[in-house]
């Protein structure tokens, strides 16, 4: 009985093998300051990679901070906006956000209000709305699905920079939330912040948009200034998502799942619901 049983254990573990493989070949070499980034291709159009950055704490002390970035070429990916207000079934996690409505990739979408479904900045999908009002201290908007065809399929769009009035009807999908940077990757944001994971949305100088995550605990300003070390990010524009151990990421491939939550600042350690969070409202990514 144990022989048998010791036989049929062999057998899961060989059957596990390749997907764990395949799950280690998700994770690219760490890119350093000074360095090319190293982007891992994980298929036509979505490239991934890993950005290391050590921000200065004091004479004596620094932290080093590892980003993720996600990005995807819009001409083979299309982006969705999900909200938990425009569903039946309560508050999914990432996972069943993911699952349900078939996602290659999903980061939040926005921070959100005390009643748990409302979003802190302008929301809508084509006519349904999830806050209609206008944040006038948040400087940036995700759009997506423009209504016409010489207009860019997704964009990150600078109060300060773009003729956001003009453009926000013209797309199905916008998002607003608060700006990364100013002009030329300008930093806006106080040295000595609160420190707590990140999430955020970007686009580079070529059209494509970038997922971004940070899971360790970091100010906005430390956030801003790593990627601003990366000069080949070629960011032309960012904006903030979410933070704290909300602040997710998800990659969903053939053969591999991968779920990024925020680390708690008080202990440094993940959040212990991990991909049981609820979150009201995502952007998801399919295939075109």
């Amino acid at each position: 009985m144990n022989t048998v049983r010791s036989l049929v254990l062999m057998t899961l573990l060989l059957l596990l093998l390749p997907s764990a493989l395949r799950a280690e070949e998700a994770e690219p070499e760490l890119s350093r300051p000074g360095q090319d980034i190293v982007w891992l291709k994980l298929e036509d159009g979505l490239d991934m990679a890993r950005l290391s950055y050590t921000a200065q704490k004091g004479r004596d002390f620094s932290r080093r901070i590892i980003i993720r970035a996600l990005r995807f070429d819009t001409e083979r990916f299309d982006f969705r906006l999900f909200s938990s207000r425009w569903e039946d079934a309560g508050v999914p996690t990432m996972r069943e956000w993911a699952e349900r409505k078939n996602l290659t990739a999903a980061i939040n979408a926005s921070m959100y209000l005390k009643d748990g479904q409302t979003s802190t900045g302008y929301m809508r999908n084509g006519e349904r709305t999830n806050n209609g009002r206008i944040v006038s201290r948040y400087g940036a908007f995700f759009v997506a699905g423009p209504r016409e065809r010489d207009l860019p399929r997704a964009a990150v769009l600078d109060r300060d920079a773009d003729d956001w009035e003009h453009l926000l009807p013209r797309y199905d999908i916008v998002v607003q939330n608060f700006r990364l940077m100013g002009p030329e990757g300008a930093q806006l944001w106080p040295e000595h912040g609160p420190e707590h994971a990140i999430a955020a949305i970007a686009e580079d100088m070529n059209g494509r948009i970038l997922f971004l995550h940070c899971p360790d605990p970091a100010s906005v300003h430390d956030f801003v200034e790593a990627l601003g070390a990366h000069k080949e990010l070629n960011i032309n524009s960012a904006m903030y998502v979410e933070g704290g151990s909300e602040a997710s990421l998800l990659l969903r491939l053939p053969g591999q799942f991968r779920l990024w939550n925020g680390m708690s600042p008080a202990s440094y350690m993940f959040s212990s619901r991990g991909d049981a969070i609820p979150l009201p409202n995502i952007l998801g990514v399919v295939r075109r």
